[in-house]
């Protein structure tokens, strides 16, 4: 029988070579939010954040290792700034070996908004090395003032149980551990989830029933598991939906999660949906993984092997950006096997510490692709694909970035910099067309476009003007 650690290290491993993240100076995070009624004016979020341990520094003290780190949030709407908020914790570890590769780290972060629609970055900065990560989240938050059958948004989580303490953690009587990256796997198979209904029809003499229904279906819409129905007496016009289901039996993939409630007094149905992921690996691959484990090398390279040609493809070309044009000429001489011993080889090379089972390089490399894949995406084009992602991917996550929306007289454009490039470097990106594309403007790096009169690309111009001027 395999061992938990055998079974979480082949999970963590194959994840790390898949998911979001950044250079040595930017910490990825997993955040993720939920709105519920407050006042009728109102609306209460919350934003569920994690991230590893290991991201930290931590430093000796008296009472053991310590880290310290801020967490930063900042909504706005359109040009305004509505909402900002700091605050900073503390991590203590009585070993430093506790901060392992396996642990992550949770924070909850609460406020209240108008209903509409908003732009929010939430950033961590650890206090000791300097390093940060920032998650750019959108917030659409509905107006629970209406007077019809209502649902909270859906809160993912990895446990809930019975609790009176007073904490973030704890709300309506439970303890609920929240699951921002929305990502189960067998050694979490239940899927446990919290919601709240508004306005049901409510009666002190005769309460009535509400009925709550449970389902998962796939990406495509089709139904893949339903879940037994309960029929549960009103507490009063609004109610906790708190539940677990175990999913271990599905696939591999990305599903929806609904919630569906009836008001069986009035017929009313009102439903939620959240998107989840959930991973098993095969047999073949755990056999392959206990085989292997004690050489990364191996485990990669079964890894390889385990692809279909055009995944083996798709993941060199993502990584066209920091290979060298022998080793681009090499690959495309190569038939399946061939590639899959020179991906497993090309990582080699590229890994900092050989003697560990991971492959920093490449876990921090995939986790910025993920990253500008879900950032810099636009209709036409992946986000690796774009000027951000090429200048993401190659010079790692910028020290600073200046944002700056569509005005009146501008176009949208960004402004990063990184202070490490040649002593300070700039790299300037402008939405000229409209649909999202930063394309890069300019960059004060040698090896990079130098535009010095950029700003003229990004002024909005009358016709008039570009007559005078003879465009």
């Amino acid at each position: 029988m395999k061992s938990f650690r055998q079974t979480l290290f082949f999970i963590t491993l194959f994840l790390n070579l898949n998911l979001p993240a950044q250079q040595v100076q930017f910490i990825p995070l997993n955040v993720d939010y939920a709105s519920f009624y407050s006042t009728d004016k109102q609306v209460y979020v919350e934003f569920y954040i994690s991230f590893l341990q290991n991201s930290l520094s931590y430093v000796q003290t008296d009472s053991g290792y310590q880290a310290t780190f801020t967490i930063s949030c900042k909504i706005k709407q359109g040009d305004s700034t509505v909402y900002e908020h700091s605050e900073s914790f503390t991590n203590l570890v009585q070993q430093e070996t506790e901060t392992s590769e396996y642990n992550e780290l949770r924070q909850i972060l609460v406020c209240e908004l108008p209903p509409g629609d908003y732009q929010s970055s939430i950033r961590i900065t650890d206090a000791r090395s300097g390093r940060q990560g920032e998650y750019l989240i959108d917030l659409t938050l509905p107006d629970y003032s209406e007077s019809t059958l209502l649902l909270s948004d859906i809160q993912l989580s990895l446990k809930i149980s019975r609790s009176k303490e007073k904490s973030l953690f704890n709300k309506s009587g439970y303890r609920i551990i929240p699951n921002p990256s929305g990502m189960f796997n067998v050694l979490v198979p239940v899927l446990y989830y919290y919601a709240e209904v508004y306005n049901l029809l409510y009666d002190d003499k005769q309460p009535g029933q509400y009925v709550l229904e449970t389902y998962i279906t796939d990406k495509d819409g089709k139904l893949v598991r339903t879940f037994p129905t309960r029929t549960s007496k009103k507490p009063g016009s609004s109610a906790v939906l708190v539940g677990g289901n175990n999913i271990v039996t599905l696939s591999s993939g990305a599903y929806f999660f609904s919630v569906k409630v009836t008001d069986q007094e009035t017929g009313h149905s009102v439903r939620k949906t959240k998107r989840f992921v959930f991973f098993k690996p095969t047999k073949e691959q755990l056999a392959q993984s206990d085989k292997a484990k004690s050489s990364s090398g191996q485990l990669m390279l079964s890894y390889y092997m385990s692809l279909t040609e055009d995944q083996l493809d798709d993941e060199f070309d993502k990584a066209g950006y920091i290979a060298t044009r022998e080793e681009k000429k090499v690959y495309k001489s190569l038939n399946f096997k061939g590639k899959a011993e020179f991906l497993a080889n090309f990582w080699r090379r590229r890994d900092p510490d050989p003697s560990t089972p991971e492959n920093e390089y490449k876990i921090r490399y995939f986790q910025l692709v993920e990253y500008a894949n879900a950032t810099f995406s636009t209709k036409f084009r992946e986000g690796w694909k774009t000027d951000r992602g090429r200048v993401l991917l190659v010079y790692g996550a910028p020290n600073e970035i200046e944002r700056n929306p569509s005005r009146v007289d501008s176009k949208p454009y960004e402004i990063w910099t990184y202070n490490d490039l040649e002593g300070g470097s700039i790299f300037v990106f402008g939405d000229l067309q409209g649909f999202g594309n930063y394309e890069l403007l300019h960059s004060t790096y040698s090896k990079e476009l130098n535009q010095p009169e950029w700003e003229r690309l990004v002024l909005k111009r009358r016709k008039s003007d570009e007559i005078e001027d003879g465009l």
